[in-house]
Formats: structure tokens, C-alpha cells, sequence
């Protein structure tokens, strides 16, 4: 049965809420800053965040499932770099945590709320809104609507949301990572996991060495696996559908391939092909044309290819010019120029989702060194360092952190690294994952103009206006 609007007034306990007692102040930082000079990126502050709500004895049987979404649209908050976390009850003590007042005196700009209740089929209904606690606009409202499974990726949602009211860009709540990992000796496949180290899930089952992933665009996923024998290029045509040779169609004994790269269009994937003499080059596949062409010049080695957002440009290692360095081309090989131009060897590119910057690998004094740059060559950034070699890097895709694949005697690991240099392992039994990939999950928001929860319209309102009380 559909739930009744209550006629209960905005800054009032509701009697759909159904969460346990958590009352979070949290102050926004925006990861969306100007970088100058050399060292951590500066990140100016942003308006104090409310996130409130308030236990109901309720008869739904959604309790839980409140509960479950209240805590993981915490936890996105807290592990989105985005916010920083205050403890409310050492200001407010016992004092009612409804209060528009009571936030606005502890120095709160917003209030994040929501609730919850049933609909037909076992459906849950979550309401949710930001106010503003000086004018009681609301500034963000969205409404979800979806089976008690997917609660956490409505959660999810909302804190992307929230993210991206805040800096301009949606966060990466709703993404998944993908990587390939050892199953056994011998044995690798591919993976995918949330960025907080959730659903852990298998992609591949080719019982082979399968490594190097790229997920375009739409989801379809495209790997290097030996299934059968030497290396060959297999990926879906169309997301969720089956594994098809794409290259090379003959055999070819003596090729090595690695380094897959989807185009935003999802029609042009580029890959390394090298040799037994350690020359490799930039290949593209292109599957309207059904056709594969050649980038790069033979007699040097070039590789770790990336596209830019719009599909015009490729970045890429080349020891064209001595020591490997990071180039520029256009998508068909022509116009290269060097980006950077320091005696460090360059070992992995990256360009973030953004096209402002392009994250890279220097190998310097015995350390891997992480920079950012812009596609001018200005405004250099150095990130952070790592003692142990980094294999590959990858963006987010909110363009806020950079994922390391390590690589040393002890095996592989992923590390994530925020642009004010902190570092971190991804997650808790994550060991061994190598050439990570990290996408949103196809529907999740990926540009402001474009966000939309998976609701269903109309709804029954849960929350009452916003009033100044």
C-alpha cells in the first residue's frame, strides 16, 4: 500500500525515518583546485554539511534497510576526500538534533535528510533532500525507488550526489574498479570490486593467464588472455554478451600484447603489440571498419596508451628520443610531441576523465614518482612517491585520485592516491590485483546535467517542506 504524506513540518522528527540515531556534522572540502607550484594540492573550504536522522518504531519491516542505507551513505561521504567528519555529540550533547536552529548554532550551512518506507511488490521508497539551513531552500532532492538488494547502490547514489553538489563533479561511490588477479599458479583472471572493497566479483573464467583490462564507456570489457597460447585480444561487443576473438585473427607466434585502451566512443580500442627484441608499437582497433592500423613508428618502444575524453588525442610512453618520455598524438598517429621533457625515465601515463590532466610515472633517484600535468605541459604537480616500482596508474572518474598497481618481489597490490599526496591500500584482502581499471557503473552519474536516480515517478513525498523553525 502506498505510503501518506505525513503532515509533519520540516526540522520535526518524521515517522517514516528509519535509521539508527546518527547526527554528523561534516565540513566539505573542494578537491576542485588550482595547482601552484610544487607540493599537495590546497583544497579551499567548503560549507558545513548535516547529515541527521532519527530512529521511528515503524511496522514496514525496512527498518534494517534504512539503517544499511543510512550507514553506507556515511561511509561514501567519509571516503569520498570530499568531507571532513565532526563528532555532534560532543556539541550537541543531549540537544535535539532536529533543530534547524540548533545545526545553524553549531555553525551548520546544510542539512542532509531522508526517509524511508514500503511500497508495492517489496519495494523501498527513500526520500532524501539537502536544505539549507539559513534560507530552508532545498538545494538537492531526490527521490529512489528499488528492491531491498539495492539498497546500497541507492546509497551510493545519493552521496554521489551530494558530492557533486559540492564540487561540481559527481563522486565515485557508484564505480567499480577492475583488475586482474592469480586464481591459482599459473592463473589469472579479472575481477571487479567497489572502491570502498565491496562485491568483490569474477568477470572472466578463461582458466588462462588473462591480464590487461579495459572497460569502454558502456561496460563492455576487452582483456589480453593466452587461452590459446599466444596472447590474443578477446571483448564483448555489447555489455553483459560473450567473449569474441578480436585480435589477431590469425595466428601469430612472437607477438606480445598489452596495454588495452577503449576510446569514449566505444568502437576504438588501442593496444601494444611488441616483439621478441623488446620493440613494441600503438596499435588501434578500430570495429566499425573491422580493420587494425598502426600508430607508431617501428624501431623503439613505445607503449602504456590512454585517450583523452573526446577521442582526438592518445598519450603514451616512447623512447623515441632516448629516454622514455611521455608524448602526445592525435588519434591516427599523427602530430606527436613530447610532454615531457626532465632526463627521469617515464614508466605509465594516465589521462583523467576531465581532459585537464594527465597523471604519470617517473622513476626517480631508486622511487617511483607520481605527477600530474596538464595536456599543455603546464603546472607540473608532483603527487606523492612510492618505494616500490608502480606498474600501471588509472584516474578515478571524478578526476579527485589516482589508483597505483604496484609490483615488486613480495607480488602486486593497488594503491589509491589522493591529489593532496595521502596513499592508501584500495582494501582489506585486495592483494595481488595488477593493471587496475576503474569505471563508473553504467546509469550512475558521470556529469551534473545528466543526474538521475533510478526512481519511479511520481512517488508519495516522505518529507514535508522546508520551514524556518
Amino acid at each position: 500500500m502506498m505510503a501518506r504524506r505525513s503532515s509533519g513540518t520540516a526540522g520535526q522528527p518524521h515517522t517514516w525515518l528509519r535509521l539508527a540515531a546518527l547526527a554528523l556534522a561534516l565540513t566539505a572540502s573542494s578537491a576542485r583546485a588550482q595547482v601552484q607550484g610544487t607540493g599537495p594540492m590546497a583544497s579551499p573550504a567548503a560549507p558545513t554539511l548535516v547529515f541527521l536522522s532519527s530512529p521511528q518504531p515503524g511496522r514496514d519491516g525496512h527498518q534494517e534497510e534504512g539503517r544499511q542505507f543510512g550507514a553506507t551513505v556515511l561511509r561514501d561521504l567519509k571516503g569520498s576526500g570530499v568531507f571532513h567528519l565532526l563528532d555532534p555529540k560532543t556539541v550537541l550533547g543531549a540537544s535535539d538534533g532536529s533543530s534547524f536552529r540548533t545545526w545553524r548554532g553549531a555553525g551548520a550551512k546544510f542539512l542532509l535528510r531522508f526517509a524511508s518506507g514500503p511500497m508495492a511488490q517489496g519495494k523501498l521508497l527513500i526520500d532524501s533532500e539537502c536544505v539549507n539551513l539559513e534560507t530552508g531552500a532545498v538545494v538537492l532532492k531526490k527521490t529512489f525507488v528499488g528492491g531491498t538488494s539495492a539498497v546500497n547502490q541507492m546509497a551510493h547514489r545519493l552521496a554521489d550526489f551530494m558530492v557533486g553538489k559540492f564540487t561540481g563533479t559527481p563522486g565515485i561511490a557508484d564505480s567499480a574498479i577492475v583488475f586482474a588477479r592469480a586464481t591459482r599458479p599459473g592463473i589469472k583472471e579479472v575481477f571487479e570490486v567497489g572502491p570502498d572493497g565491496k562485491g568483490l566479483r569474477q568477470l572472466t573464467a578463461f582458466g588462462s593467464l588473462t591480464i590487461h583490462p579495459a572497460v569502454s564507456a558502456d561496460g563492455r570489457l576487452a582483456v589480453v588472455t593466452y587461452k590459446g597460447g599466444p596472447p590474443q585480444i578477446w571483448g564483448q561487443l555489447k555489455p553483459g554478451g560473450p567473449f569474441v576473438l578480436m585480435h589477431p585473427r590469425e595466428d601469430a607466434p612472437g607477438l606480445e600484447i598489452s596495454d588495452l585502451a577503449w576510446a569514449q566512443d566505444g568502437q576504438r580500442l588501442c593496444f601494444v603489440q611488441g616483439n621478441r627484441k623488446g620493440l613494441s608499437d600503438i596499435y588501434v582497433l578500430d570495429l566499425r571498419a573491422n580493420r587494425v592500423a598502426r600508430l607508431t613508428d617501428e624501431g623503439h618502444t613505445s607503449g602504456k596508451p590512454c585517450w583523452n575524453p573526446s577521442g582526438t588525442d592518445i598519450a603514451f610512453i616512447s623512447d623515441r628520443e632516448g629516454t622514455a618520455q611521455v608524448f602526445l598524438m592525435a588519434s591516427d598517429g599523427s602530430q606527436v610531441r613530447r610532454l615531457t621533457g626532465d632526463p627521469a625515465p617515464k614508466e605509465c601515463v594516465a589521462w583523467n576523465a576531465q581532459g585537464d590532466r594527465i597523471g604519470y610515472v617517473a622513476r626517480m633517484d631508486g622511487q617511483s614518482a607520481l605527477f600530474t600535468q596538464t595536456p599543455a605541459g603546464t603546472t607540473r604537480q608532483q603527487v606523492a612517491t612510492s618505494a616500490e616500482p608502480v606498474e600501471s596508474i588509472c584516474w578515478a572518474p571524478d578526476g579527485r585520485w589516482l589508483l597505483l598497481g604496484l609490483k615488486d618481489r613480495a607480488g602486486s597490490r593497488l594503491r589509491i592516491a589522493s591529489l593532496d599526496g595521502k596513499v592508501q591500500d584500495l582494501a582489506d584482502g585486495l592483494g595481488g590485483g595488477q593493471f587496475p581499471q576503474w569505471t563508473r557503473n553504467p546509469g550512475s552519474p558521470a556529469t551534473l546535467p545528466s543526474l538521475n536516480p533510478f526512481a519511479l515517478s511520481p512517488v508519495p513525498a516522505l518529507l514535508g517542506a522546508a520551514t524556518l523553525p
